[in-house]
């Protein structure tokens, strides 16, 4: 049984300072929007653009910042590295059509909220389409999930896409992916989705907005007043806002059981702190959980500001984090507390930086706010890096703090301390990492040799696990999986990003001086290089050997296409029996590498080396 969390703070203490929000420093900006509604700016700096009515905000698997744009009936994404805005699902035209097709070409009506599922998957709701719709990652295009497109309550025990749904407002996973949970707000209820079998039922709520008891069972006998909002915490519990309940609900996944935490049901606002259960909530419509799980984020629409629930102090109280409390636009920086917001739907965190960001609806613009709880990580710098040759070429070897004892490794193929998010959380758990330049080798037979002295060099003089994960960037997924299918008794598992696995996918298409420096690398000509076999028709080796394979890529990869590389390699690995689990990431491009928040490939390289 779960217990409830140890706090460690009193309220006595948070009012004194010692995790008052007002005292973390806590700066506030704009990430996208003028101010002005519109749509406009695509392909320009997000502050420059105009944006109309954001509502649900996400950080991307890519680290970009994704948005829905709800009277522009669009998801539009900013780039964490240019600032950029552009344009991933939607027409701009008001409508319900597109399934089957591209995501560009599609018609939504109103997109309330966005998800991504942990494979990568794009999952949003349109509320007034009463419907749930997704972009596939793997095919680049859009398909509905849940509704007819007509409101209604009908369906449970059926296909969800023959359901009728009525505004929903907020969908949300559960840990596993298994599970897509939608707060159906007209129908007072909490749907799932059973995403394997593509069925629905009612999870929670009698379809009567009536109170909910404080510990009240999970089920279709207890009532929901408006359940507007959900968030999956790092615990795997969900967090439940009810906008006219004005209260909100922290839903033990173990227990089954809903707890009240914060809110007394009546509508209100105040500045000062208070004890959650007696704060007065106005109509919270987003919810978002910090990386850490100290703390939960509401949009609280009605007094036009961002309120916290502090769940490291007993009990836990709430602090205004965001807005001054009156209906208005900004200003900006520094301080939060003096930004005036307007009606506020959504809020998401950076699960890495626990920067917050923010729907600032009626106002058209995105804000962050930083400054936040986050999971800070040491830079693949501030390691202790050694540098030696081995066969005459360049060789680098990245030491941890402090080794895991069973001294465990990542050798990078290509690109050393290029996106670098796996290998720095992997050297906080302990590990080394490695590399030797094969550069323009393309994995053929010159580099296995020197991935041979390599890996005998480094095991004998640094006591590193006989059994390393291979990690492929781009060009570097040729020597990682070639290397594997050679001496597949010498790797814990393979790690593959935006992977070339098919030398006539790429360089081929890429450049003739690249295409010539491949053939010679492999000794072939133009006229024999269609014989060619690469790893795609030798996987068998590393499947009978049941080496694990993680790939990582984006969906809308144009450089080293998914589809030609490691949509291939998925397939057959898969139909080989092959242990193979893969994030492609909807609409994303070949850069950038790796997943912002690594854990998913931390857990999984774990997982290898323990077999």
């Amino acid at each position: 049984m779960k217990h409830a969390p140890i706090f460690l703070l009193s309220a006595t203490a948070l009012v004194a300072g010692a995790v008052c929000a007002s005292a973390e420093e806590l700066v506030i900006s704009t990430v996208a929007g003028t101010g002005s509604p519109g749509f406009a700016g695509d392909g320009g700096p997000a502050i420059e653009a105009q944006v109309n009515n954001p509502y649900g905000v996400i950080v991307s698997p890519d680290g970009d910042l994704v948005f829905c744009d709800i009277d522009n009936h669009a998801i539009r994404r900013v780039s964490r590295k240019t600032g950029t805005i552009d344009t991933i699902v939607g027409s701009g035209e008001m409508g319900y059509s597109g399934d089957g097709g591209p995501p560009l070409e599609a018609k939504a009506n109103q997109p309330y909220e966005v998800r991504y599922h942990p494979s990568g998957d794009l999952y949003w709701v349109e509320m007034r389409n009463h419907v749930v719709r997704k972009l596939d990652a793997r095919t680049n295009r859009v398909e509905t999930v849940a509704g007819t497109g007509e409101a209604g309550f009908s369906g449970d025990g059926g296909p969800a896409v023959k359901a009728a749904f009525n505004q929903p407002h907020s969908i949300e996973f559960d840990q596993d992916g298994e599970s897509l949970y939608v707060c159906d707000i007209s129908n007072h209820r909490i749907r799932v989705v059973d995403l394997e079998s593509g069925t629905v039922e009612t999870w929670c709520g009698t379809g009567e907005p009536k109170a909910t008891e404080d510990g009240a069972e999970v089920g279709p006998n207890t009532p929901l007043k408006g359940p507007r909002a959900l968030a999956l915490a790092p615990d795997g519990d969900l967090w439940l806002a009810l906008r006219e309940g004005n209260q909100v609900f922290r839903i033990d996944r173990e227990e089954g059981r809903l707890f009240h935490v914060a809110g007394t049901g009546k509508k209100g606002f105040h500045s000062e702190l208070r004890p959650a259960r007696e704060a007065l909530l106005s109509g919270p419509k987003g919810v978002a959980v910090s990386p850490d799980g100290s703390r939960v984020y509401l949009a609280d629409t009605e007094s036009h500001t961002i309120r916290a629930i502090h769940l490291e102090t007993d009990p836990p109280v709430v602090t205004l984090v965001a807005g001054s409390g009156k209906r208005g636009d900004g200003p900006d920086a520094p301080d939060p507390l003096e930004c005036a917001m307007d009606r506020p739907h959504g809020v998401g965190v950076d699960p890495v930086t626990g920067d917050l960001y923010i729907g600032d609806s009626e106002a058209h613009k995105v804000r962050k706010v930083s400054g936040l709880p986050g999971k800070p990580r040491a830079g693949l710098a501030e390691y202790p890096t050694e540098e030696f040759e081995v066969a005459g070429r360049r060789c680098k070897l990245t030491r941890p703090v402090e080794a895991a004892e069973s001294r465990p490794w990542i050798w990078r193929c290509r690109f050393y301390g290029a996106f670098p998010s796996v290998d720095e959380a992997l050297l906080s758990k302990g590990w080394h990492v490695a590399w030797i330049d094969v550069a323009d080798l393309f994995g053929g037979p010159e580099a296995m040799d020197a991935f041979d002295e390599f890996h005998e060099f480094v095991t004998a003089r640094y006591g590193v696990n006989p059994l390393p994960v291979m990690e492929g960037f781009s060009r570097g997924g040729l020597p990682a999986i070639n290397w594997a299918i050679r001496h597949p008794d010498r790797v814990a598992g393979v790690y593959l990003d935006a992977p070339v696995l098919d030398i006539r996918s790429w360089p081929k298409s890429a450049s003739n001086e690249l295409w010539r420096k491949c053939l010679d690398a492999y000794g072939l000509t133009e006229a024999d290089a269609d014989g060619w076999i690469g790893p795609l028709a030798r996987l068998e080796t590393l499947a009978r050997a049941r080496v694990p394979i993680m790939v990582v890529a984006g969906g809308n990869d144009a450089v080293v296409p998914y589809r030609e590389n490691a949509g291939i390699l998925e397939t057959r690995f898969g139909e080989l029996g092959g242990d193979v689990s893969v994030v492609v990431k909807a609409g994303g491009g070949h850069h950038p590498h790796s997943l912002h928040d690594p854990a998913p490939v931390v857990e999984w390289a774990e997982k290898a080396t323990g077999r």
